[in-house]
């Protein structure tokens, strides 16, 4: 069995958090799945912009998981703003930072945001024996500098009160639980955009927007080795193609040792 979901944000309600690449990726990626891995139409369900609320996104995470078993091949894709959410404890202090997605209903609360611990929680599920890819094109830095870049940066930008708790976070050295470091112990191979703590770019490609990972991800995947080379390999020509183009940004992998051997859902 194969099964694909692809998640693609845009058009956040708040036009200085808007994308333009998102939806471009999603459909990009989608027709690569059918046209070179084999992948049916059926098999692929996309959310996008105003549909790709929190509740939508898990539910459909259900249809993903439910009934897989060893030898399918399974992917989960999101495209979007990503950011750094701070709790307090009960005593009213910023206890722990949490590296979440942003979902088109985001609004800096937990009945809006889905968490790494919610992704591990979720993902814990995957069986031994199936190729579980996971792609994550966004940011999580929180960081309002980011907004001057000379790129739109995939982080979603923290309104005043939430950012004095993440400053407050990162002067008493609180560091965030990542979505990279969730994939650890998992049966899924994740590969992000980016550190928890950096950035990842909305870009623009001969006049057309993308996000920075996802069109060399897919041009790699398109050269004569691409679907053949382990993704250890891959995600080394992708950062590679990224620094040559002027790209900061240090996609990470990080899950099962197994699937990371190999190529992109062979």
């Amino acid at each position: 069995m194969n099964q694909a979901l692809l998640v693609g944000i845009n058009n956040y309600p708040d036009p200085g958090n808007q994308l333009q690449g998102c939806i471009n990726d999603v459909n990009d990626l989608a027709n690569f799945l059918v046209t070179s891995c084999r992948f049916q139409m059926a098999d692929i369900r996309l959310l996008t912009d105003e549909r790709a609320t929190k509740a939508a996104i898990i539910e459909r995470l259900g249809w993903l998981l439910t009934g897989i078993r060893q030898g399918d091949r399974i992917l989960f894709y999101y495209s979007g703003h990503g950011a750094q959410m701070p709790t307090r404890n009960p005593q009213g202090d910023v206890d722990k930072m949490a590296d979440v997605i942003c979902p088109v209903d985001f609004d800096w609360s937990d009945e809006h945001a889905i968490r790494d611990t919610d992704f591990k929680q979720i993902f814990s599920a995957v069986p031994d024996g199936v190729e579980f890819v996971w792609i994550s094109d966004s940011c999580n830095s929180g960081d309002l500098t980011k907004a001057f870049a000379k790129n739109r940066i995939k982080t979603m930008i923290p309104p005043a009160d939430i950012n004095w708790r993440i400053q407050t976070a990162k002067e008493a050295s609180i560091k965030a639980m990542t979505i990279v470091k969730s994939a650890a112990n998992l049966n899924v191979a994740l590969i992000a955009a980016c550190p928890g703590d950096k950035e990842a770019a909305d870009a623009v490609f001969a006049g057309r927007p993308n996000g920075a990972l996802t069109y060399f991800l897919l041009q790699e995947l398109r050269t004569k080795d691409g679907l053949k080379e382990p993704l250890t390999t891959l995600v080394a020509n992708l950062q590679s193609s990224l620094e040559k183009d002027g790209y900061d940004q240090v996609p990470q992998l990080e899950g099962s040792s197994d699937i990371e051997k190999k190529a992109f859902l062979t």
